[in-house]
């Protein structure tokens, strides 16, 4: 499997107990998703105050 490159954060939704990748919007000022079982939606916000975390979860 090849890398992509993409920078991504890891979520695990917890709606559906489901683990998916989420990648940077068009805009390049958030990380935006959905569960791919309930559609339930995530953004994460890019900012100098951020975190490095790379994993998260969403309720």
């Amino acid at each position: 499997m090849k890398e992509t490159g993409k920078k991504f954060l890891g979520i695990m939704f917890e709606c559906c107990n489901i683990y998916r990748r989420v990648y940077i919007n068009k805009e390049g000022n958030a990380y935006e998703g959905r569960c791919p079982k309930c559609f339930a939606e995530v953004k994460v916000r890019i900012g100098t105050d951020g975190s490095d975390t790379r994993f998260f979860r969403a309720r």
